[in-house]
């Protein structure tokens, strides 16, 4: 028993020798990249930087001014560039748009007569539907009594 005891201490020492190594070459390893990627980043930065620098020398307002001269022909604007407000064609008419929408998304209420004349039918039942028109009456309100009720007195 005692034996056993040993050769399962040496075994587990000898692993946790292995896991220790193993984890110090790992790291080792691991901070390999890390200073890589550092020095990456720097010369990155460095790049930048440069960049930077070139683009403001490319954008001093006296060397643009320069290359304006040179390279675009440039001329003062005068009044014959200019035009009056009634020089411009009139806009076209648009109408009311949002009624033409609704118009042409809403459904009609009244079907034309040739489709009424047609039986509506629904599950099993069948029936037509009719639609007639009452002719349009005045309502002219009655004249107003002339005599005020009274009341009576006490």
């Amino acid at each position: 028993m005692i034996r056993l005891l040993n050769v399962l201490a040496v075994l587990g020492l000898v692993a946790s020798a292995i896991y220790a190594y193993s984890t110090k070459y790992e790291t080792l390893n691991l901070a390999g990249q890390v200073s890589k990627l550092k020095s990456q980043l720097h010369k990155e930065r460095q790049a930048i930087a440069v960049l930077r620098a070139e683009w403001q020398l490319l954008t001093r307002p006296d060397r643009l001014q320069a290359a304006v001269e040179k390279h675009i022909a440039l001329e003062p604007i005068g009044t014959e560039h200019l035009a009056r407000l009634s020089d411009l064609p009139a806009r076209p008419e648009r109408g009311d748009e949002i009624g033409r929408l609704l118009a042409a998304t809403a459904t009609p209420k009244e079907k034309p007569s040739s489709a009424a004349a047609e039986p509506r039918t629904t599950g099993s039942i069948t029936r037509t539907v009719t639609t007639t028109t009452r002719p349009a009456t005045t309502h002219t309100p009655k004249a107003a009594a002339t005599t005020a009720p009274t009341t009576a007195s006490r």
